[in-house]
């Protein structure tokens, strides 16, 4: 069937022929959308169901140990620092080796 003699029919038919088909295509539309949001919705629902509290403590775990190993770092840099800067005969100002808490905080 050919579309353009079809869409011809349909204008020449009276006004409420065609607005029963616009109807028509609404209804047909919105069961596809309906049926895909159905879908989307339903798969939602299963993957927010799957326990995800257990991914996220062990996460914060590895943050945890992570930022202590980064403390301990920074501690023994600035150690270094100071034991060399001993060395050298010259003493370093206290100021700059270790933040007051008025630098740590904002």
């Amino acid at each position: 069937m050919n579309i353009q003699r079809r869409l011809e029919e349909i204008r020449r038919k009276p006004e409420h022929i065609k607005l029963r088909y616009t109807y028509i295509a609404v209804a047909i539309s919105m069961f596809f959308i309906l049926i895909l949001w159905f879908f989307s919705l339903a798969d939602t629902i299963n993957k927010t169901r799957t326990p995800k509290n257990e991914n996220v403590f062990k996460d914060m775990q590895s943050q945890k140990k992570s930022l202590k190993d980064a403390t301990t770092d920074v501690k023994k840099s600035l150690d270094d620092l100071n034991k060399s800067l001993k060395s050298d005969g010259t003493q370093p100002d206290e100021s700059q080796l270790e933040p007051t808490s008025k630098e740590i905080l904002p």
